[in-house]
């Protein structure tokens, strides 16, 4: 157990507010080194206001009245103050020295809030601050100074603080926080943006650039690693976003590098790829195509999914197997994104003008949806081309929606929250996508042209295909097969109950001209040529 000299002990009071405080953590209080030479006082919450000063205090936040919260935050802006209370309650609290959910409440836990609660207190280590408090911070303090620098500190749990005991996982992320907190310069500010991404700014360039917070990398006693971006000058409040962005981009490729994605060697041709990728965006090289989508049921045309293409000068027509990876690797996926996605929901103007409001798709990558800002950044787009959020649909493999959790996942709920789609595409190729179905903010699955392409032969993937189509209904996902080739594909595929599907036998790829004409000429399915996919 943490323990602390008794001279750090301040009196303690213990309030409950719409309930009284429970007898298991008065107990875990009294076990504290000193407490007997510091008795703790406990009650409820109106009984000891006003707090007198020189006390920290600990108060059970309420469940249901706006009145009480909003007394108890003003409290907490005056008086060190630990806060217990439901996760979805921490957000009503911005002043509080420290949080502790209450469903993660363990000895462990109220050492590490007790610690950090009285350093706080004595003003012996930088507070922690939400992303709201720090922002409000940080604004007054570039008001007044200019030689600011900012640095991104991520941290990624182990596997067995991410397994099935919350309590473990809880105490590993207070013990990470207050290393964080012990080891800042001094003057530091220090912003909670996700549950393992932070932000340290300071004037202290040296320091920051020195490994002041240890990695633990080759450390299993530590239950994490701690990936420390370079320290960049922070000249104003507008330059924010572009600082952070480019922070967590170099944490990204040292993620990266060390997890194996990025030490692939890239053959002659490949680096060629690379060296001519800026070239092609400032020439204007790359170009969509559209997929169309149909309602199985009904055989109207519902979507369409946007593919990226690159008109090379030299190669011709290549394709995104070929370089997106090398996007990726060369830092420049953001970019070349954000350019599809804004060229989509053109797309989806045009159409819309034209009486045609389709649902378009289209594919995302982990370094796009890892970047902090990427939910702002979409709905930023959707008002701008006046696009409803139902209207986009954002395709993710698996692994783009899990390497980097936490940041990618807020960033797909605040998404799906504002009505976006979220497809997990590729459904069936991840040895873990069942297991995260319901886990992932998801409003559908696309399977996998590898399941959907045999079922014009019998074989036994039509009992897979069927199970993956039944648990999806039973989970309220809407569902999606590419690869529907041949007339009786699709035959199994709309007896088994597919909502959408898409592929050679109907359209392939083409260009938003062609689909518009497509469109405007018929509205329901017509089979093609039946020609074999290309890829």
């Amino acid at each position: 157990m943490v323990s602390l000299p008794d001279h750090t002990i301040l009196d303690l009071l213990v309030l409950g507010t719409e309930r009284p405080v429970s007898s298991t953590l008065i107990q875990w209080l009294s076990e504290q080194p000193g407490a007997a030479a510091h008795p703790i006082r406990s009650g409820m919450f109106d009984a000891f206001m006003p707090i007198p000063n020189g006390h920290m205090v600990i108060v059970i936040a309420p469940h249901d009245s706006p009145n009480l919260r909003d007394r108890i935050q003003e409290m907490s802006s005056h008086h060190a103050c630990l806060i217990i209370g439901r996760p979805t309650e921490r957000a009503y609290y911005p002043d509080a020295s420290v949080w502790l959910d209450e469903d993660q409440l363990s000895p462990t836990s109220i050492n590490h809030g007790l610690e950090d609660l009285r350093t706080s207190a004595l003003g012996l280590q930088c507070p922690l601050l939400t992303r709201q408090m720090f922002l409000r911070q940080l604004r007054i303090r570039l008001e007044k100074q200019s030689d600011l620098f900012l640095q991104v500190v991520s941290c990624r749990w182990r596997p067995a603080a991410s397994g099935d005991s919350a309590e473990l996982r809880f105490a590993t992320q207070q013990a990470f926080e207050h290393r964080l907190r012990s080891n800042a310069p001094a003057d530091a500010l220090i912003g909670k943006l996700l549950d393992d991404q932070f932000v340290v700014v300071s004037t202290q360039q040296a320091i920051l650039a020195e490994s002041w917070l240890a990695s633990y990398e080759d450390d299993s006693a530590y239950l994490w690693t701690s990936f420390l971006s370079n320290p960049l000058m922070l000249h104003s409040y507008n330059d924010l976003g572009k600082t952070l962005q480019a922070c967590v981009q170099q944490i990204e490729h040292k993620r990266m590098m060390q997890s194996g994605i990025g030490t692939r060697s890239l053959s002659t041709s490949e680096s060629l790829v690379v060296s001519d990728l800026i070239r092609a965006l400032r020439r204007k090289e790359f170009y969509l195509e559209f997929q169309p989508q149909f309602e199985t049921a009904s055989g109207k045309l519902v979507g369409a999914e946007a593919l990226l293409r690159w008109l090379h000068p030299e190669l011709g027509v290549v394709p995104p197997t070929v370089f997106i990876r090398d996007a990726e690797m060369a830092g420049l996926i953001r970019t070349l994104g954000l350019w599809a996605l804004s060229e989509t929901l053109k797309a989806w103007h045009r159409l819309a003008e034209r009486g045609h409001s389709l649902r378009m798709a289209v594919n995302v990558s982990f370094p796009e949806v890892a970047d902090p800002d990427y939910a702002d950044k979409v709905l930023s787009l959707l008002e701008e081309n006046g696009v409803p959020p139902s209207c986009l649909e954002l395709e993710l493999t698996e692994t783009a929606m899990m390497l980097d959790a936490s940041v990618s996942l807020l960033n797909l709920r605040t998404l799906k929250q504002a009505g976006v789609h979220i497809v997990l595409d590729d459904f069936g190729t991840g040895f873990s996508s069942l297991s995260h179905l319901n886990e992932l903010p998801l409003t559908g699955i696309k399977l996998d042209r590898a399941f959907v392409t045999p079922l014009g032969f019998d074989g036994p993937q039509t009992h897979i295909v069927s199970s993956m189509l039944y648990l999806a209904r039973r989970l309220g996902l809407e569902t999606t097969a590419e690869g529907v080739e041949d007339s009786k594909c699709l035959e199994v595929i709309h007896t088994l109950g597919c909502d959408r599907v898409q592929g050679f036998l109907y359209a392939q790829p083409m260009s938003l001209d062609h689909l518009i004409e497509r469109i405007d000429g018929e509205l329901i399915m017509s089979e093609g040529s039946g020609q074999q996919c290309l890829f």
